[in-house]
């Protein structure tokens, strides 16, 4: 009797949905003090959607801390297809036939490819002994969608086809996005899939991911609602976001990539989340997704943390797990 109890319950749970699953394992609802002394440090306060519809854009373009120093040698800095998209390419190791990753930052669809974020995708090419090529894809409101996705897609296929003249092993390519970047990965990963293409990728990686860019989406998801201020990412900087971006495009699958029907035959993904991410349910919701259709997912939402990971110091063991988690998904993914 109690075989078949253990059975029945066993059952129940494993039917439950993912999704609900997930939130439970990160709902501490306990900052990280680290983070919050972050904050505080940073003097972050909240703005309203109006608020930032009153600002210039080039502020909130170019926000950020100042650029940190690395071996210029260490990086190349291109112009590829015929509409010029900037790439820089990252190779410390100065090696070859190394893995490459295709890095799609984040910025809300608003920030180019800040100076201050090269040292990052520098130690990025360290940590994961790879080549780097990180597109510096056109922004809103100049270029609106679908900019963002032809160049993200285009810089795909063109190093596909040219990464091996640079150092890259091209059966060996990864995906990498954070924030808007993450959307651009999935909506790279979907297009090639459309295209017969999606062979070329061996690996999606998604950190703090938009998949659903839907109003109506933004006021259901529980985690916009409990994030929605006081954790540097907020609902409103989401709504201008999709507003500057997308408008009036919010129902077409390259905007919001959860609406396409059939997710099978994509890549094998590594999904990021943070509990205190307006984005932590979105990125819950695609790996349950996926997982659904076949694709092999790799996922983690780190408990006390906000959107992608932002705040932590470089030694702190998430940030070591994180990297553990894509390299476990690498050495699974990429061919022997």
């Amino acid at each position: 009797m109690k075989k078949l109890l253990f059975i029945s319950l066993l059952s129940i749970f494993t039917t439950l949905n993912q999704q609900e699953l997930f939130a439970q394992v990160c709902q501490t609802r306990q900052l990280d003090p680290r983070i919050d002394s972050f904050l505080k440090m940073i003097g972050y306060e909240d703005l309203t959607l109006e608020q930032l519809r009153l600002l210039p854009i080039e502020q909130l373009k170019f926000a950020g801390p100042p650029p940190v120093t690395y071996p210029e040698g260490d990086v190349k800095r291109i112009k590829i297809t015929a509409d010029s998209i900037p790439v820089l390419v990252f190779n410390p190791s100065r090696a070859r036939n190394l893995p490459i990753i295709i890095n799609y930052h984040g910025g809300g669809f608003i920030s180019p490819l800040l100076p201050a974020l090269e040292h990052s995708l520098w130690e990025e090419a360290k940590t994961f002994n790879a080549i780097v090529f990180a597109i510096d894809y056109r922004v809103a409101p100049e270029h609106r969608f679908p900019a963002a996705v032809n160049d993200s897609y285009n810089a795909f296929k063109w190093i596909a086809q040219h990464g091996s003249k640079l150092g890259g092993d091209t059966s060996r390519i990864a995906l990498l996005g954070n924030s808007a970047g993450a959307n651009l990965v999935a909506v790279t990963a979907q297009k090639a899939k459309k295209e017969g293409l999606s062979g070329k990728i061996k690996l999606q990686i998604m950190n703090g991911l938009p998949i659903d860019l839907r109003p109506q989406h933004m006021e259901a998801s529980a985690s916009y609602q409990e994030n929605a201020t006081g954790y540097f990412q907020t609902k409103a900087a989401c709504y201008f976001s999709v507003e500057t971006y997308a408008p009036g495009q919010y129902n077409n699958p390259e905007v919001s990539p959860i609406l396409t029907k059939d997710l099978s035959g994509l890549p094998p993904a590594v999904i990021i989340n943070a509990e205190f991410d307006p984005l932590r349910d979105d990125g819950a919701l695609y790996a349950a997704a996926l997982r659904k259709s076949g694709v092999k997912v790799w996922d983690k939402c780190f408990a006390g943390q906000i959107h992608c990971l932002i705040g932590l110091p470089p030694d702190a063991a998430e940030l070591k797990e994180y990297a553990a988690i894509v390299k476990t998904a690498m050495r699974e993914s990429f061919p022997k």
